[in-house]
């Protein structure tokens, strides 16, 4: 009880601190190119070098681009650069945060349709690589009623600015589950992509050429609700559940995917999620889950994820513009932010997406690094009672 007083009390604060930030705006330069694909005189792909990242001195700031709509954003630490799905145009972002410049990438075909989507982009810190999916929008669209097309994952590497391979994820599953919505790596070079209509993940080699069904739902009832976001550290992976809360952990190590519920403390519903971030700043220790309530905010001491704090939730600012959704979060230098969406604005006649021109970036480091402070103080009080 005491436990839950402290983070409503410590909730309570970080509101009102978040509500009192005002939001910065610049212009922001925007660039278009269609896909390029590499040709086998491109690979192998070297691995991009491990450099720092200049800090990143901005607290709330807007990115500037018309119909950007970010379902996703993901930070590139090697080459210090932010990833985003551009869910409605259908086409893939890559923006420099300190020049304040956005390259965006289309793909013949599939952007400015309709039915297709940009949603899942992650970042693979073992390769350097970046996985971004390209699906079909009628599955969120319909809650799952229809969850027919094509689904498509695209490898990229920022060092050529060309995209190595793609494949095509229906294949596999036959139209029989879908809703792929978030991507995750393990250190061989694998890539997990979760599907939320119902719950799975597929698991594709790292030359794109096998794609295995490694977590299957129990029903293929596509209608149910399942795993919206996928995160690893290591070989542990984390799928969220965002339509019963719960967190699981899977050993990537396995050659078929088994879920294995993490109990977190105290326990509390996290039910209408969107995706999860493991901050890479944090090492694997803290996971960040995009709620309807805010991004929620639980620790494994040890990484291991066998366990969790649950140490409280960090609420949206309050004057954004109407209709925010919350869809995800992003580490962009040492600092982290909220990444808001629109769904609900007008389609603008002839085009895909709504008319929004700014898209502000909330600021909540402070606010996760007081929750773990938190969480610290009272852990060794707990400790220190336990010696008595």
């Amino acid at each position: 009880m005491r436990v839950a007083s402290l983070l409503c009390r410590a909730t309570a604060l970080l509101s009102a601190v978040v509500q009192g930030l005002a939001l910065a705006s610049r212009n922001t330069s925007v660039s278009f190119r269609n896909e390029a694909i590499a040709t086998r005189g491109d690979r192998p792909v070297v691995k991009a070098p491990k450099s720092g990242c200049p800090p990143f001195k901005k607290g709330n700031f807007s990115i500037n681009a018309f119909q950007l709509y970010p379902e996703n954003m993901d930070w590139d630490g090697n080459l210090c650069q932010v990833y985003i799905g551009i869910l409605f145009n259908a086409s893939f972002g890559i923006y420099d945060p300190y020049k304040e410049a956005l390259d965006v990438v289309e793909f013949p075909g599939y952007t400015q349709h309709r039915e297709f989507h940009v949603g899942g982009v992650a970042w693979d810190p073992h390769s350097g690589l970046a996985s971004v999916i390209v699906g079909q929008g009628n599955a969120f669209e319909t809650a799952g009623a229809n969850i027919s097309g094509t689904n498509l994952l695209k490898k990229y590497d920022p060092l050529t600015r060309k995209f190595l391979w793609t494949v095509n994820l229906t294949a596999t599953t036959q139209g029989s589950y879908g809703g792929f919505n978030d991507a995750a790596h393990d250190p061989e070079g694998n890539t997990y992509i979760c599907g939320t209509f119902p719950s799975s993940i597929l698991k594709i080699n790292p030359q794109g050429a096998k794609v295995v069904p490694w977590y299957l739902p129990q029903a293929t009832d596509h209608t149910i609700r399942g795993i919206s976001g996928i995160a690893a550290h290591g070989n542990t992976l984390l799928g969220f559940d965002s339509g019963t809360g719960v967190l699981y952990r899977f050993d990537a190590t396995a050659s078929t995917g088994t879920a294995i519920p993490v109990p977190f403390t105290p326990d509390q519903p996290l039910t209408s999620g969107d995706s999860i971030r493991l901050p890479i700043k944090f090492k694997g220790r803290v996971l960040l889950i995009a709620n309807a309530r805010g991004i929620a905010v639980l620790r494994s001491k040890d990484a291991s994820w066998r366990t969790a704090e649950f140490l409280g939730v960090v609420p949206n600012a309050s004057d954004l513009p109407p209709g925010p959704i919350i869809v995800s979060s992003v580490q962009i230098g040492e600092k982290l932010y909220i990444v808001n969406d629109w769904f609900a604005d007008p389609i603008v006649p002839g085009t895909t997406a709504g008319g929004k021109t700014s898209f502000p970036m909330v600021e909540i480091t402070k606010q996760v690094d007081d929750l773990l402070l938190l969480g610290l103080m009272y852990l060794q009080r707990v400790c220190s009672f336990s010696e008595l």
